[in-house]
């Protein structure tokens, strides 16, 4: 049986541990990739409609690049999010 990729709503959101007023969420996808999505003020997503998104091999750490320059996508729509999980999920 095929299992569905994760989508944003998935994802189970708590305040930001260092963030004021803002939230962070994780999940750990079957492959074995963590995905950080966080947003709030300060950061590259307000944690409402946009949100900052990394992602790394759970195992060794290592981030997986997910724009052309950086680690880190910001302003991330949840829509975006859904298809970045996707992706993640294929690796």
């Amino acid at each position: 049986m095929k299992v569905r990729p994760p989508t944003f709503r998935d994802v189970e959101f708590k305040p930001h541990a260092l963030v004021k007023g803002g939230v962070q969420g994780k999940l750990i996808l079957p492959n074995n990739i963590t995905v950080s999505i966080v947003g709030g003020p300060t950061l590259y997503g307000d944690g409402v409609d946009t949100f900052e998104v990394a992602a790394w091999y759970t195992d060794s750490g290592d981030w997986i690049k997910l724009g052309d320059h950086d680690d880190v996508k910001g302003y991330v729509d949840k829509d975006d999010v859904d298809f970045i999980l996707n992706q993640l999920s294929k690796l």
